[in-house]
């Protein structure tokens, strides 16, 4: 009778871990999805309104300052590279804001991307980031 308890309580602890893993799966999937969805959107705003001066690998076309791929400005805090989307850059080339164009999730799927795609390999931006960023 004592082999039987013993052998219920270690079965239920195997179904109550598998049942635990299986929920953080779960949400480890649904994050990465919407994390897939921010990164698919911010390819789009990129290739509509960024690609044009700053290139299809981020190589930058008109100006050393245009290069994003690997720059410190995309990997460091994302907090400068907000402001500069957001309020634009003046300097040998200037680049314009995007504040009133495009809306905060808009401008956090872009810089998601930005610092995600080629060989980027930073965090993503969430809207409430560029929010504080917009509006200080």
């Amino acid at each position: 009778m004592n082999n039987l308890l013993s052998f219920r309580r270690g079965k239920s602890r195997i179904i109550g871990w598998g049942f635990f893993l299986g929920v953080v799966m779960v949400a480890f999937m649904a994050c990465a999805s919407r994390q897939d969805q921010l990164f698919q959107q911010g390819r789009g705003i990129y290739d509509l309104y960024c690609a044009t001066c700053h290139g299809a690998q981020g190589e930058g076309i008109l100006y050393s300052l245009s290069v994003l791929n690997q720059s410190p400005l995309v990997l460091g805090d994302p907090k400068p590279l907000i402001a500069v989307i957001l309020n634009g850059r003046e300097g040998s080339g200037s680049m314009p804001g995007w504040k009133n164009k495009l809306n905060d999730p808009e401008v956090a799927a872009v810089t998601t991307y930005i610092r995600q795609a080629w060989s980027n390999r930073a965090g993503p931006v969430t809207p409430k980031m560029v929010a504080a960023v917009r509006t200080p």
